[in-house]
């Protein structure tokens, strides 16, 4: 029987913490660390865990009003929890935010206000935010909307990852790459050239012996070549190869 990945349950009234109690877990940061550095254990958000969805539990202890993402929801999306972490933490440099080993976050803007809660969803998949440390593996079986199955270099997979995250000058959501618990690397629908039904999926899998000629034209591997021409580096005039243009990353 498979393994079910875990979930952690949402925390209930009874878990609210009081004001004034030290939040659990390891303290999140997300400005510049100054020259003599941060006393004590801490991650930076550039280097957090932040899952794709959470569950979001405003707390009842403490001065109201209770900060969180969005007023009134109850589900969340990870890049949201992201952003508002950053804005709050520089801005209200009294408040504190803690992850947990299991990947819930606290916060609360000061001691005596109320505790926000953010619960993971582990099955929705972690934001790729460290491509070189979270996609190792040395090929993937690239899969398009169509259905036709490529095989890549790890080295293809995280460049794609790491043009997903550049910040664009207009609409395009950075940071639709996730990191699946199976390892799969899945890119979500987020904007231009995405819709819905144009997902792409990356599953590792085993190196070849080898990966044969080149391409006479672009000298990337054959099986790198992008059947539907959607990838950003990808041609799209109709002429040539498909495949990758080769730009260098910024």
């Amino acid at each position: 029987m498979p393994d079910t990945p875990a979930v952690t349950p949402a925390p209930t009234d009874h878990d609210d913490i009081p004001a004034r109690q030290p939040l659990p877990g390891t303290r999140l940061i997300a400005y510049r660390l100054p020259d003599w550095g941060i006393e004590g254990s801490y991650i930076h958000m550039d280097h957090a865990d932040i899952h794709v969805t959470y569950a979001q539990v405003v707390g009842r202890a403490g001065q109201f009003p209770a900060q969180g993402v969005s007023y009134g929801l109850r589900t969340v999306g990870g890049k949201d929890v992201d952003r508002w972490l950053r804005g709050s933490l520089n801005f209200w440099l009294s408040s504190d935010a803690r992850m947990a080993d299991d990947g819930v976050i606290r916060y609360r803007q000061t001691r005596n206000h109320s505790v926000v809660t953010f619960v993971p969803d582990k099955a929705s998949g972690v934001l790729i935010n460290r491509p070189d440390e979270q996609v190792t593996a040395a090929a993937y079986r690239v899969t398009g909307p169509t259905g036709v199955t490529r095989l890549w270099r790890g080295q293809a997979v995280r460049d794609v990852v790491a043009k997903c995250r550049r910040k664009p000058p207009v609409g395009w959501p950075e940071g639709w790459a996730h990191l699946m618990p199976n390892a799969t690397v899945r890119f979500e629908p987020g904007g231009f050239p995405w819709s819905p039904e144009e997902i792409y999926t990356a599953e590792p899998t085993d190196e070849p012996a080898s990966w044969g000629p080149p391409c006479a034209e672009c000298g990337y591997p054959e099986s790198e070549h992008d059947p539907v021409h959607l990838w950003g580096r990808s041609r799209t005039g109709g002429t040539g190869c498909t495949c990758w243009v080769h730009q260098a990353q910024e």
